[in-house]
């Protein structure tokens, strides 16, 4: 069975090492990797992966270049999917999971495999949403070059209704039943009928969940018992203030502050789920770092990154983030009633969108 992963980078080689080595531990078979603008060597590591044939690099335009021209997409991550949806990977596979470096399929049944997950769904399944598990900072204050997987072990609940984040998911889907890739979600042909969408615990979505511009399963109960997406989109506290800095890859005018953090920060309960992997994980990890060049570039990334966050601290935003996001070590799951309150309210004051017409990611 062909699985390809494809993901768009922009300084993230601290961490894609760890990312490579969980999916293939799950079956990941091919992985296209697009990168954009890289200052911390995320580029070069993505050549020396290419070079031992675990990858395929789809190098992107500055986006100095990508503003300049008449008619792009409306971001560069867009522009890295369209280039990732040409290229042969996308029609010679069974299926597809496009996602971030900061998201972990968590795999609930059998062996944790991908393999497992399918084979539990209806045989009709053309596609899967992977719902969004929020992890916390989890008391991390510094940098640490350890897998992320093993540094946060707490997480939102799996019942949280607010922020609208909590219910958004990734997609796990058969390509050839699509026409155009998608940030969360891929897209049918406009005269084609419904995909057959089922939720993390193999049930089938129905009404308004089909929508092509869905992004949330809020409403729903009870849908990840099969699988859910980790979302590590914090990290630490300094890993969080070079995030603020480098942004977001498909909204640029979205800014990765104090809300943003507060929106994400949750710790409210153990969850280990992940460790399942953690010595597999491990020695995935060191075979990639045993190739060619690889070790290096990889210590590379992690020199700047901490380089990085001296630099940034030293200025008025770096350090006010920074203090911030030490002040407000956890987030607060709200009563039923207040999440309810808070969703009603987001939806009159034209935030829907945000779960359903933007197609964007929030990150």
């Amino acid at each position: 069975m062909q699985i390809t992963s494809v993901t768009s980078v922009r300084d993230e080689g601290p961490y894609l090492l760890e990312w490579i080595a969980w999916h293939r531990l799950l079956g990941v078979t091919d992985f296209l990797v697009a990168s954009n603008d890289c200052r911390d060597g995320t580029d070069r590591l993505l050549d020396a992966l290419a070079d031992a044939g675990v990858l395929r690099h789809l190098p992107q335009p500055p986006m100095a270049e990508i503003s300049g021209e008449k008619g792009t997409p409306k971001s560069v991550q867009w522009r890295a999917l369209k280039a990732a949806w040409a290229q042969p990977e996308r029609k010679s596979s069974d299926w597809m999971l496009i996602s971030d470096v900061d998201e972990f399929p968590m795999i609930h049944c059998g062996n944790h495999r991908l393999t497992d997950l399918i084979a539990a769904l209806p045989e009709e399944t053309e596609a899967v949403a992977l719902a969004w598990r929020l992890f916390g900072a989890n008391g991390h204050t510094a940098f640490t070059d350890q897998p992320v997987t093993g540094q946060f072990t707490r997480s939102a609940p799996p019942a949280m209704l607010h922020p609208v984040a909590a219910t958004f998911f990734k997609s796990l889907f058969r390509p050839a039943a699509f026409q155009r890739p998608g940030v969360h979600r891929p897209t049918r042909r406009p005269d084609a009928p419904p995909a057959y969408w089922v939720d993390g615990s193999g049930r089938a979505l129905q009404g308004p969940y089909l929508s092509d511009r869905r992004l949330s399963l809020m409403s729903l109960d009870g849908y990840r018992a099969l699988a859910e997406m980790h979302h590590y989109s914090l990290r630490s506290v300094e890993a969080f203030v070079v995030k603020s800095d480098r942004g977001l890859p498909n909204r640029s005018l979205k800014g990765i502050d104090l809300h943003y953090w507060i929106e994400r920060n949750f710790n409210t309960e153990e969850n280990r789920a992940a460790l399942a992997l953690a010595q597999p994980l491990a020695a995935e990890i060191e075979a990639l770092k045993a190739l060619p060049g690889v070790a290096a570039l990889h210590q590379a990334a992690c020199d700047w990154h901490r380089e990085a966050f001296r630099r940034l601290i030293l200025t008025p935003g770096g350090y006010h983030l920074w203090a911030g996001c030490l002040h407000a070590a956890n987030s607060a799951v709200l009563s039923d009633r207040l999440a309810r309150q808070l969703l009603r309210q987001f939806q009159s004051v034209g935030g829907a969108g945000a779960a359903e017409g933007t197609g964007e990611d929030s990150g």
